[in-house]
Protein backbone atom coordinates (compact mmCIF):
# COMPACT_ATOMS: atom_id res chain seq x y z
CA UNK A 1 0.00 0.00 0.00
CA UNK A 2 1.28 3.13 -1.05
CA UNK A 3 1.96 5.88 1.86
CA UNK A 4 0.65 9.14 2.02
CA UNK A 5 2.66 12.76 2.35
CA UNK A 6 3.61 14.04 5.15
CA UNK A 7 5.35 11.47 6.87
CA UNK A 8 2.69 10.19 9.40
CA UNK A 9 2.58 8.96 12.82
CA UNK A 10 -0.37 7.48 14.31
CA UNK A 11 -0.08 6.87 18.47
CA UNK A 12 -2.69 4.63 19.94
CA UNK A 13 -2.60 2.92 23.46
CA UNK A 14 -5.53 1.20 26.07
CA UNK A 15 -8.05 -0.71 23.65
CA UNK A 16 -7.89 -3.34 26.44
CA UNK A 17 -8.82 -6.10 24.51
CA UNK A 18 -9.35 -9.36 25.66
CA UNK A 19 -8.15 -13.46 24.86
CA UNK A 20 -11.38 -13.89 23.41
CA UNK A 21 -13.81 -11.06 22.65
CA UNK A 22 -16.22 -10.53 25.48
CA UNK A 23 -19.53 -9.65 23.84
CA UNK A 24 -19.78 -6.04 24.33
CA UNK A 25 -16.39 -5.54 23.11
CA UNK A 26 -16.31 -6.89 19.49
CA UNK A 27 -17.59 -3.43 18.03
CA UNK A 28 -14.72 -2.21 19.76
CA UNK A 29 -12.59 -4.55 17.83
CA UNK A 30 -14.15 -4.19 14.59
CA UNK A 31 -13.52 -0.49 15.32
CA UNK A 32 -9.99 -0.78 16.07
CA UNK A 33 -9.12 -3.40 12.70
CA UNK A 34 -10.42 -0.65 10.35
CA UNK A 35 -8.03 1.85 12.57
CA UNK A 36 -5.01 -1.35 11.86
CA UNK A 37 -6.43 -0.94 7.98
CA UNK A 38 -6.00 3.20 7.88
CA UNK A 39 -2.28 2.58 9.68
CA UNK A 40 -1.65 0.93 6.95
CA UNK A 41 -1.10 4.33 4.77
CA UNK A 42 0.81 5.47 8.10
CA UNK A 43 4.99 5.40 7.96
CA UNK A 44 4.99 4.67 11.73
CA UNK A 45 2.37 3.35 14.41
CA UNK A 46 2.74 3.22 17.89
CA UNK A 47 1.64 0.93 20.34
CA UNK A 48 1.57 2.32 23.75
CA UNK A 49 1.10 -0.46 26.16
CA UNK A 50 -2.41 -1.90 27.05
CA UNK A 51 -3.42 -2.86 23.74
CA UNK A 52 -3.49 -6.48 25.19
CA UNK A 53 -5.89 -6.71 28.52
CA UNK A 54 -3.52 -9.72 29.43
CA UNK A 55 -0.60 -11.25 28.16
CA UNK A 56 2.16 -13.52 29.09
CA UNK A 57 5.03 -14.91 26.86
CA UNK A 58 5.68 -18.22 27.65
CA UNK A 59 9.10 -20.29 26.31
CA UNK A 60 7.34 -22.70 24.39
CA UNK A 61 3.72 -21.39 23.99
CA UNK A 62 1.24 -18.63 23.60
CA UNK A 63 -2.10 -18.25 25.50
CA UNK A 64 -5.31 -19.28 22.74
CA UNK A 65 -6.17 -15.36 21.41
CA UNK A 66 -5.95 -12.23 19.58
CA UNK A 67 -5.75 -13.55 16.15
CA UNK A 68 -7.89 -11.17 14.48
CA UNK A 69 -5.67 -8.06 15.76
CA UNK A 70 -2.47 -10.07 15.47
CA UNK A 71 -3.09 -10.99 11.72
CA UNK A 72 -3.74 -7.28 10.97
CA UNK A 73 -0.68 -5.86 12.20
CA UNK A 74 0.85 -8.65 10.04
CA UNK A 75 -0.92 -6.62 7.19
CA UNK A 76 0.29 -3.25 8.71
CA UNK A 77 3.82 -4.24 9.01
CA UNK A 78 3.93 -6.21 5.49
CA UNK A 79 2.67 -2.58 4.38
CA UNK A 80 5.97 -1.38 5.22
CA UNK A 81 4.51 0.58 8.23
CA UNK A 82 7.30 0.70 11.00
CA UNK A 83 5.35 -0.27 14.36
CA UNK A 84 7.07 0.43 17.56
CA UNK A 85 5.69 -1.23 21.28
CA UNK A 86 5.50 0.15 24.48
CA UNK A 87 4.34 -2.06 27.37
CA UNK A 88 2.26 -0.72 29.47
CA UNK A 89 1.00 -2.70 32.90
CA UNK A 90 -1.43 -5.25 31.68
CA UNK A 91 1.02 -6.11 28.49
CA UNK A 92 4.74 -5.46 29.16
CA UNK A 93 5.52 -9.08 29.14
CA UNK A 94 4.25 -9.12 25.33
CA UNK A 95 7.59 -7.34 24.46
CA UNK A 96 9.58 -10.68 23.25
CA UNK A 97 6.50 -11.63 21.26
CA UNK A 98 6.24 -8.18 19.61
CA UNK A 99 9.97 -8.30 19.08
CA UNK A 100 9.99 -11.38 17.24
CA UNK A 101 6.82 -10.91 15.12
CA UNK A 102 7.01 -7.35 14.01
CA UNK A 103 10.91 -6.41 14.74
CA UNK A 104 10.21 -4.16 18.10
CA UNK A 105 12.12 -2.94 20.43
CA UNK A 106 12.92 -6.60 22.68
CA UNK A 107 12.07 -4.72 25.97
CA UNK A 108 9.42 -2.65 24.75
CA UNK A 109 10.17 -0.01 27.50
CA UNK A 110 9.87 3.80 27.37
CA UNK A 111 12.25 4.89 24.78
CA UNK A 112 13.26 8.17 22.68
CA UNK A 113 12.71 8.41 18.77
CA UNK A 114 13.84 11.99 16.42
CA UNK A 115 11.13 12.02 13.73
CA UNK A 116 9.39 15.25 12.75
CA UNK A 117 12.29 17.25 13.73
CA UNK A 118 11.36 16.21 17.27
CA UNK A 119 12.40 14.05 19.77
CA UNK A 120 9.46 12.28 21.16
CA UNK A 121 9.85 10.29 24.56
CA UNK A 122 7.12 7.33 24.10
CA UNK A 123 5.69 5.80 27.66
CA UNK A 124 3.16 4.01 28.72
CA UNK A 125 2.84 6.45 31.56
CA UNK A 126 1.51 4.17 34.69
CA UNK A 127 3.02 5.71 37.99
CA UNK A 128 4.28 8.51 36.09
CA UNK A 129 1.22 11.54 37.81
CA UNK A 130 -1.10 9.14 39.86
CA UNK A 131 0.68 8.77 43.23
CA UNK A 132 0.25 4.48 43.97
CA UNK A 133 3.38 3.59 45.84
CA UNK A 134 1.85 -0.10 46.33
CA UNK A 135 1.49 0.03 42.49
CA UNK A 136 4.87 1.35 42.35
CA UNK A 137 5.88 -1.50 43.71
CA UNK A 138 3.82 -4.22 41.79
CA UNK A 139 5.14 -2.44 38.48
CA UNK A 140 8.72 -3.03 39.35
CA UNK A 141 8.48 -6.33 40.53
CA UNK A 142 6.72 -7.61 37.31
CA UNK A 143 9.87 -6.02 35.15
CA UNK A 144 12.27 -8.05 37.52
CA UNK A 145 13.55 -11.71 36.69
CA UNK A 146 12.59 -13.14 39.79
CA UNK A 147 8.71 -11.84 39.34
CA UNK A 148 8.71 -13.06 35.62
CA UNK A 149 10.07 -16.07 37.15
CA UNK A 150 7.33 -16.84 40.00
CA UNK A 151 5.00 -15.76 37.35
CA UNK A 152 5.82 -18.29 34.71
CA UNK A 153 5.73 -20.85 37.85
CA UNK A 154 2.21 -20.32 37.48
CA UNK A 155 -0.38 -22.44 36.29
CA UNK A 156 -1.55 -20.44 33.41
CA UNK A 157 -5.18 -20.30 34.65
CA UNK A 158 -3.97 -18.91 38.11
CA UNK A 159 -2.17 -15.81 35.77
CA UNK A 160 -5.15 -15.73 33.71
CA UNK A 161 -7.51 -15.25 36.77
CA UNK A 162 -5.28 -12.69 38.51
CA UNK A 163 -5.42 -10.38 34.72
CA UNK A 164 -8.81 -10.61 34.84
CA UNK A 165 -9.74 -9.36 38.66
CA UNK A 166 -6.73 -6.47 37.56
CA UNK A 167 -8.95 -5.73 34.18
CA UNK A 168 -11.58 -4.45 36.27
CA UNK A 169 -9.09 -1.42 37.35
CA UNK A 170 -8.90 0.01 33.75
CA UNK A 171 -11.41 2.53 33.32
CA UNK A 172 -12.38 5.87 32.15
CA UNK A 173 -11.28 8.69 34.35
CA UNK A 174 -13.63 11.02 35.90
CA UNK A 175 -14.31 14.53 35.26
CA UNK A 176 -13.06 15.08 39.00
CA UNK A 177 -10.31 12.68 38.14
CA UNK A 178 -8.94 14.22 34.92
CA UNK A 179 -9.11 17.87 36.28
CA UNK A 180 -6.61 16.99 38.92
CA UNK A 181 -4.67 14.28 36.54
CA UNK A 182 -4.04 17.75 34.01
CA UNK A 183 -2.89 19.64 37.03
CA UNK A 184 -0.41 17.05 37.95
CA UNK A 185 0.33 17.36 34.37
CA UNK A 186 0.89 21.07 34.17
CA UNK A 187 3.32 20.26 37.66
CA UNK A 188 5.20 18.13 35.53
CA UNK A 189 6.02 19.97 33.01
CA UNK A 190 7.35 22.62 34.96
CA UNK A 191 9.55 20.43 36.58
CA UNK A 192 10.61 18.31 33.11
CA UNK A 193 14.00 17.68 32.70
CA UNK A 194 15.45 15.11 30.20
CA UNK A 195 16.51 15.23 26.88
CA UNK A 196 12.86 15.16 24.86
CA UNK A 197 10.76 17.94 22.99
CA UNK A 198 7.30 15.91 23.54
CA UNK A 199 6.29 13.27 25.85
CA UNK A 200 3.42 10.36 24.68
CA UNK A 201 1.46 8.45 27.68
CA UNK A 202 -1.18 6.53 27.86
CA UNK A 203 -2.37 4.79 31.22
CA UNK A 204 -4.39 7.57 32.13
CA UNK A 205 -7.78 6.93 30.25
CA UNK A 206 -8.09 10.59 30.05
CA UNK A 207 -6.88 12.17 26.35
CA UNK A 208 -5.27 15.85 26.90
CA UNK A 209 -2.54 18.17 25.09
CA UNK A 210 -0.05 20.76 27.33
CA UNK A 211 1.92 22.99 26.89
CA UNK A 212 5.11 24.69 28.52
CA UNK A 213 8.49 25.87 28.21
CA UNK A 214 9.12 24.47 25.23
CA UNK A 215 8.16 21.03 25.96
CA UNK A 216 4.34 19.27 25.02
CA UNK A 217 2.83 16.62 27.28
CA UNK A 218 0.04 14.51 25.58
CA UNK A 219 -2.01 11.35 27.28
CA UNK A 220 -4.59 9.33 24.69
CA UNK A 221 -7.30 8.29 25.85
CA UNK A 222 -8.77 4.64 25.77
CA UNK A 223 -11.29 3.29 23.98
CA UNK A 224 -13.82 2.41 26.15
CA UNK A 225 -16.64 5.22 25.81
CA UNK A 226 -14.26 6.83 22.90
CA UNK A 227 -11.60 5.72 20.18
CA UNK A 228 -8.69 7.85 21.39
CA UNK A 229 -5.47 7.93 19.05
CA UNK A 230 -3.10 10.70 17.67
CA UNK A 231 -1.67 11.49 14.63
CA UNK A 232 1.58 13.21 13.94
CA UNK A 233 2.51 14.79 10.61
CA UNK A 234 4.74 17.55 9.45
CA UNK A 235 5.47 18.22 12.87
CA UNK A 236 2.37 18.71 14.09
CA UNK A 237 0.62 16.55 16.49
CA UNK A 238 -3.13 15.66 16.91
CA UNK A 239 -5.60 14.04 19.48
CA UNK A 240 -8.14 12.28 17.68
CA UNK A 241 -11.25 10.23 17.86
CA UNK A 242 -11.49 7.28 15.05
CA UNK A 243 -15.15 6.48 15.93
CA UNK A 244 -15.83 10.48 15.33
CA UNK A 245 -13.99 10.65 12.08
CA UNK A 246 -12.64 7.29 10.90
CA UNK A 247 -11.26 8.21 7.71
CA UNK A 248 -8.98 11.69 8.39
CA UNK A 249 -6.02 9.72 6.23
Amino acid sequence: MSKIDPHTILFVSDTHFHLEPQPDELARVDLFLDFLEMARKADELVLLGDIFDFWFDYPHFRLKGYERLLIALDAVRDAGTIIHFIGGNHDIWAAGYMHRRYGCSPEGEATTLSLQGQRLHLVHGDGLLLRDRPYQAFRWLVRQPLGIAFAKSLHPEILFAFSRWLSHTSRKASRDEGAVIERRAETYLARATGDWDMMLIGHLHHAFHRERDGRALAALGSWFDEASYGMMRGGRFQLLDFAADPHPL
